[in-house]
């Protein structure tokens, strides 16, 4: 018989794992390249990129893993033995027992089509397209030569793809519960963990369309967006300083006095009052509160402080 068996949890683990790498290396460059810190709207850095092919090579390598992995983690939660590859004849049990490490399991194109049949979940052709092209791009960096320049926003638009087609909006918090954190003055361990994921939306951000983005983290296609008061005062606190952008109105009505954060997945209480600023139109005012001393009494269309 087939021994040591894996669940479908070690299959998603290890896909969510591969997914990090891959965003960290393309993050963590874009960082490093970016001397001024501006590295959220730096686009001067594709010639420093060129030079950089190895690095971009290895994030597509983690994501042709994490989306093998994911395809794996479906087909476990049917019957890990739909993974193995080849006669059930010739697995060689007859005369003993068999690791399921030692056997071979099925390679990237019958474990889409095995997907597709056991999930009744039918991948749209043009992203069948584009996952077979990424196939042929990681078997090159893996077994050849890749000589065609690659940029980060090839590989950012195939984790969207990935994400938004066969993933789902769940990501976010399946990405959270493996991501590492710094250490940031004055938060705490779960707001360490939104400003993590600050940095990683303003990534996907710069080189997503406003529509692939908020279909991405699963923000509503309307809505004007305002600054969140609460990932805004921990982002501030910590000396970051980046943008935490990401609340819409609950519900996008004009009379609304809630928005809702898509970072923090927080509501906040707001008040419908014209901001101060003559060349600021908004209305929506963060109330006064000792508790967030950087947003109290804020206007979160342009961040001005109003007057008492």
């Amino acid at each position: 018989m087939i021994t040591n068996k894996p669940s479908p949890e070690e299959f998603k683990n290890l896909s969510i794992q591969y997914l990090v790498q891959s965003v960290d290396l393309l993050l963590k460059t874009e960082m490093a390249l970016a001397v001024h810190g501006d590295w959220e709207t730096n686009d001067e850095l594709d010639e420093y990129w060129e030079t950089r092919q190895g690095i971009l090579g290895n994030s597509l390598i983690m994501l042709f893993l994490s989306i093998e992995n994911y395809f794996k983690h479906e087909i476990c939660k049917i019957d890990s033995l739909l993974l193995i590859a080849g006669e059930p004849s010739k697995w060689g049990l007859s005369t003993e027992n068999k690791d399921f490490e030692d056997l071979y399991i099925h390679q990237f194109d019958d474990l889409l089509v095995i997907f597709q049949e056991i999930t009744s979940k039918e991948i749209e052709p043009t992203v069948k397209g584009q996952l077979d092209n990424l196939r042929k791009k990681r078997n090159k960096y893996t077994h050849g030569l890749h000589r065609d320049i690659l940029g980060p926003a090839y590989i950012v638009d195939l984790i969207a793809i990935f994400l938004t087609k066969l993933w789902g909006t769940e990501w976010v918090k399946d990405f959270k519960s493996v991501m590492l954190t710094e250490p940031l003055y004055g938060l705490s361990n779960e707001e360490e963990e939104q400003m993590q994921l600050l940095y990683y939306f303003k990534f996907f951000e710069k080189y997503l369309s406003q529509k692939k983005f908020r279909k991405l983290i699963g923000m509503p296609d309307s809505g004007r967006r305002y600054h969140c008061p609460y990932c805004t005062n921990c982002s501030i606190e910590s000396g970051m300083i980046v943008e935490a952008n990401y609340a819409l109105l609950e519900p996008n009505q004009p009379d609304s006095e809630e928005l809702e954060c898509w970072l923090c997945e927080s509501f906040a209480e707001i008040e419908r009052r014209d901001c101060i600023s003559a060349g600021c139109l908004g209305n929506v005012i963060f109330p006064k509160d000792s508790h967030y001393e950087h947003t109290s009494n804020c206007c979160l269309t342009c961040s001005l402080v109003q007057s008492d």
